[in-house]
């Protein structure tokens, strides 16, 4: 059978697990990546490199191979979604979980990252469509939703504005009223971000404040972060006269608002 693989190399364990089923499947069928390459016609490189856990393997190289080497579709393709659900969606920090996260309940969300999980598991439904198809089935109900802004949105790089919620709602195929429950989310969590107006006047007084108790304790790194904030929002009123709109603080990023002292 050749030489012996090398260890499988990634650290997301649903990766991991998938990688280790290939190998499992190849060993048990008695075939080397040559042979499997001649039956899949695959490259024998690409083979290996699906089951490296370097990265995720596209569904027809798992499907090609589980069915050269007699194994369970259904099992393959369990495991391949998995692995492509945790390859979209970064666990969180620390986290061990091997399986995916419960389904989001829209009546209970309260952040875009919520909004956000909630996206990829739209997209998981509807079979992990690319982002250019997304952007194709948009095309062709008259929108748009360019696929390197998606990319951003999805990674929360990038605003979730409301109309490209709906719009993503629809052509992943969200029922009709499923999508009017995750529009009111939207509009529940856009509306908690701002509950008073917050403005260069509020960051004033905040590092007037902070500055006159500055030798009781309050750091150098929170006044220097009060300081670039009262600046930023100073710009910010300049240009929020008439002919500029959208207040500070709404629009669907989860960047959380500056630590006061």
């Amino acid at each position: 059978m050749g030489r012996r693989e090398n260890p499988i190399e990634t650290t997301e364990p649903a990766l991991s697990r998938l990688a280790a089923w290939l190998r499992e499947q190849r060993e048990q069928a008695g075939l080397t990546y040559s042979q499997l390459a001649v039956r899949t016609n695959y490259h024998a490189t690409t083979l290996q490199r699906a089951a490296s856990g370097r990265s995720l393997p596209s569904w027809k190289v798992v499907e090609a191979v589980t069915g050269e080497c007699g194994g369970d579709l259904k099992t393959a393709r369990r495991k391949w979604v998995h692995a492509n659900y945790w390859a979209h969606v970064p666990r969180p920090s620390g986290s061990r979980r091997l399986r995916a996260p419960r389904r989001v309940d829209p009546q209970q969300v309260d952040s875009f990252a919520d909004l956000r999980r909630a996206m990829h598991e739209m997209r998981r439904k509807a079979d992990w469509p690319s982002l250019r198809e997304l952007d194709r089935r948009a095309r062709d109900r008259g929108g748009r939703l360019p696929s390197s802004t998606l990319a951003l949105v999805l990674k929360g790089e990038a605003p979730l504005r409301k109309p490209v919620f709906l719009a993503y709602m629809e052509v992943c195929g969200v029922r009709e009223a499923r999508r009017a429950l995750w529009a009111a989310a939207w509009d529940r969590t856009n509306n908690a971000r701002t509950p008073f107006p917050v403005n260069s006047r509020t960051y004033q007084s905040e590092f007037t404040r902070a500055m006159q108790s500055s030798s009781a304790g309050t750091s150098t790194d929170i006044l220097f972060r009060l300081w670039m904030t009262l600046r930023t929002n100073l710009a910010a009123d300049r240009d929020d006269g008439p002919g500029h709109s959208g207040a500070a603080g709404r629009g669907g990023t989860d960047d959380n608002p500056p630590v006061l002292v």
